[in-house]
């Protein structure tokens, strides 16, 4: 196992490990419940962590990370079978589950 990153909260841990994943990673969190320790234990031992399995994962990793963090670009989008309109980051339509 080799340490990825540490992350603010819990919720941006899970997202990356859910994509990471997704994209055939092995991986998990820790520290998930360490926040309560802060003031006594040092932020970084505090903070959730990811953790992959193999560390020649880590390049690949690092890269889908980054993706992640980078924000999306574009005009919005119209769903072509109720007419909504969607932010570019979307692929599929709130209100209808239309893909774009």
């Amino acid at each position: 196992m080799k340490l990825l990153m540490r992350c603010d909260h819990a919720i941006a841990a899970a997202h990356y490990a859910g994509a990471l994943r997704a994209a055939g990673i092995e991986c998990e969190v820790r520290n998930t419940v360490l926040s309560g320790a802060l003031g006594e234990i040092p932020f970084p031992e505090c903070a959730p962590q990811i953790w992959i399995r193999y560390a020649l994962d880590e390049a690949r990793a690092r890269e889908l990370i980054e993706q992640l963090r980078t924000p999306v670009s574009g005009d919005p989008w119209t769903c072509r079978q109720c007419g909504e309109v969607l932010e570019p980051q979307f692929a599929q339509c709130w209100n209808c589950g239309a893909l774009r």
